[in-house]
């Protein structure tokens, strides 16, 4: 069985180098740090692989052969002679193939799948396909800071202006071999080339949202971070309902801040040099000044139903203004459905826990996994009279 297995594993090896050859064997140069699988049938201690040197040559038991800019055809013909004449092996029959290691473009950053994508070392593609085979940028994209990293200075190199100057939508580092290229939809198409040692880096913008009572509330996509002022006037400024002795500001790990404003608070003066702002994955939430809202609390709770709040509460005060749990509740593990849609399987830590509920939010407290034990009893006792009758019937 060992037998059959290693001569299975030699004829698929076999095969693959002469597929691989045959393709290759007329066309493929041998390049600097090329891996050669070079194969010697029935001679397997001469069967190895190694790499092309940068000064385009191989080492092969003591030989120190010159490979590059021959095709594998003509590297067969060359072990065949060395191998000959240092009589190590006589008439041997030599397969040589290159091992392609895998290249490609390399897309990360704000595209909806990053990744490698393959293709031919001797080829390049367009900037804008490279992107595209990612899935295309996602919606926090910076379009204007898409990054061109070269991992070597190459044949597009001529075609670059002087080190940090700009052209048109596309800013060089020579220092770096970084470029960077204004890919917005008003700017036109330009042939951008990437080779398959490139990188393509999209920037990712800072999401933060404004909820409430602003006239455009929702995300807005920006660099960094924003004004509060700004952040009002990007949302299209406030309602005529709108609280302004309570703005919210929830941060990303669901702590928040409560603070007031003046009326022309959002009116961007540029005297204000101490103004709160926002950054990636805070809210600023806006409360109604006229009616009180509500959350829901449902499930497992003494008190559930609906609950008056003017503006977000911690999950900790949901719960206390529902009762507390109840003591079948699972109390660690939490389901939250956003006014959006948006639902929430959420790990809930008891007295430490800051995540927010917004007004329309519904927090659900589901029923802990309880063992039945009369169930089991049943189920046991029932198992020991079966495998008892099974016993009893087999020995008569």
């Amino acid at each position: 069985m060992i037998r059959f297995r290693e001569i299975l594993i030699c004829s698929v090896l076999l095969l693959l180098v002469v597929l691989t050859s045959t393709v290759l064997g007329d066309v493929y140069k041998i390049k600097e740090r090329d891996n050669l699988l070079i194969a010697v049938i029935g001679q397997p201690e001469y069967t190895q692989t190694v790499q092309v040197r940068e000064d385009g040559r191989i080492s092969y038991f003591g030989g120190d052969l010159e490979v590059a800019g021959k095709s594998t055809d003509e590297v067969n013909r060359l072990i065949y002679d060395f191998l000959q004449n240092e009589e190590l092996v006589n008439n041997p029959i030599i397969m040589v193939s290159p091992v392609l290691h895998e290249t490609g473009v390399i897309v990360g950053g704000a595209v909806n799948n990053p990744g490698r994508y393959p293709i031919s070392p001797e080829s390049s593609t367009d900037l804008y396909r490279a992107i595209a085979l990612a899935g295309g940028f996602t919606e926090n994209a910076d379009r204007q800071q898409v990054r061109l990293i070269r991992y070597k200075a190459n044949i597009m190199k001529k075609n670059l202006p002087n080190a940090g100057t700009q052209q048109g939508n596309k800013t060089t580092s020579d220092a770096a071999n970084v470029e960077i290229y204004d890919l917005s939809t008003n700017q036109p198409y330009r042939e951008i080339r990437v080779a398959a040692t490139d990188l393509v880096y999209v920037v990712p913008l800072s999401v933060i949202e404004v909820q409430g009572e602003v006239k455009t509330p929702g995300k807005l996509f920006v660099r960094g971070s924003v004004s509060i002022t700004n952040a009002l006037a990007r949302a299209g400024g406030l309602t005529e309902e709108a609280n302004l002795s309570s703005f919210v500001k929830v941060n990303k790990d669901g702590t928040h801040i409560v603070f007031s404003i003046f009326e022309e608070f959002w009116k961007d003066t540029g005297q204000n040099d101490k103004e709160i702002s926002l950054t990636d994955g805070e809210v600023l939430f806006v409360p109604n000044a006229i009616k009180i809202e509500k959350i829901y609390v449902i499930g497992y709770v003494r008190v559930p139903g609906a609950k008056d709040v003017r503006g977000p509460v911690t999950i900790n005060k949901a719960i206390a203004s529902a009762g507390g749990f109840e003591d079948e509740a699972d109390s660690k593990k939490l389901f939250i459905h956003r006014a959006d849609g948006t639902n929430i399987e959420h790990n809930y830590v008891v007295g430490k826990d800051t995540t927010v509920l917004y007004p329309g939010d519904t927090l659900e407290v589901k029923k802990r996994f309880q063992l039945n034990w009369g169930m089991i009893s049943t189920i046991a006792s029932t198992t020991i009279a079966l495998t008892y009758f099974i016993i009893n019937l087999t020995q008569n």
